[in-house]
């Protein structure tokens, strides 16, 4: 199924807010509580609707140190991305990976409380991702945030 205008109205509103009440989301969708209800339902179990979350706020929480790493494989394999997959399970400060084109393999995104942190990962990098035949990889510090957004442009 496609999601008509409506249907991207509503869920424009629920990404900017999953928190906002029925009345606030129907009234922009332009439908009755009601209606606007029995699509949210159906967006959901349509799996438009994968999750609904908090956003939180990382400094606050104590995450100062945001890396982004580039891995290049000596070695492309048909089952790289479930290795990696495995791996990724037990590494929680990752936060994005994916696969990608050209000079590197991988580009994952991972968040540290301290500059501590990221030195000891960075230490263990190799061992941590032994399961991989990795080239080379890079680590990149974020120095400034210019734009985090995840909410789609859906109108």
């Amino acid at each position: 199924m496609k999601a008509d205008k409506i249907d991207l109205k509503i869920l424009d509103k629920l990404q900017e807010d999953c928190t906002a009440n029925l009345d606030v989301i129907s009234e922009h969708a332009g439908l009755s509580s009601a209606s606007c209800h029995r699509r949210i339902k159906k967006l959901e179990s349509e799996g438009f609707i994968r999750a609904k979350k908090a956003q939180l706020d990382e400094k606050k929480l104590g995450f100062q140190v945001t890396a982004v790493f580039l891995v290049a494989l000596d070695k492309d394999t048909s089952d790289v991305d479930h290795k990696m997959q495995r791996i990724l399970a037990t590494r929680p400060e990752v936060m994005q990976c994916y696969l990608i084109t050209g000079a590197y393999d991988f580009a994952m995104v991972a968040k540290f409380r301290d500059a501590s942190d990221y030195t000891d990962y960075i230490y263990h990098f190799l061992e941590t991702y032994d399961d991989l035949a990795i080239k080379n990889y890079s680590s990149h510090l974020v120095v400034r945030t210019l734009r985090e957004k995840n909410a789609l442009p859906l109108l």
